[in-house]
């Protein structure tokens, strides 16, 4: 993406959005910092499609929240990056059939997932899936 993609940075957390925002978007011109629950993607709409989505909540419907934030704000043949944390969706099932059940959620909502790759033993039962975005 470089230097002339747009990036707005989504963060609930008091002090991690502190974090970004000295870290992050003070180094970097094109990092928009905006305080706020991801669920509330109209809220920072107003900024124009953006080239990537990048999606790291530990939510339920973490994927739902991800596929909202596209739709209202990921340009056509952006990149969605999600990552998956099996255990905050489920406890009991198996995290590659967790990760295979988003894959397909996403694509049934127009991306096509072009990789899955777990994170272990870095992150336990968590995945990165890499999916652009084709609807317009």
């Amino acid at each position: 993406m470089g230097e002339k993609g747009l990036v707005i940075g989504v963060e609930f957390a008091p002090r991690v959005a502190r974090e970004f925002i000295e870290k992050v978007a003070r180094v970097r011109r094109n990092v928009v910092p905006y305080i706020a629950d991801a669920r509330e993607s109209f809220k920072f709409a107003s900024f124009g499609k953006v080239d990537v989505v990048y999606c790291d909540i530990a939510q339920q419907d973490q994927t739902e929240i991800a596929i909202e934030n596209c739709a209202r704000n990921l340009r056509t043949g952006g990149r969605l990056i999600l990552i998956v944390k099996s255990r905050s969706i489920d406890v009991l099932r198996d995290p590659k059939e967790v990760f295979r059940e988003e894959s397909s959620k996403l694509e049934r909502h127009g991306l096509t997932v072009e990789k899955v790759i777990e994170l272990s033993p870095f992150d336990k039962d968590h995945a990165l899936i890499s999916a652009l975005w084709n609807a317009a």
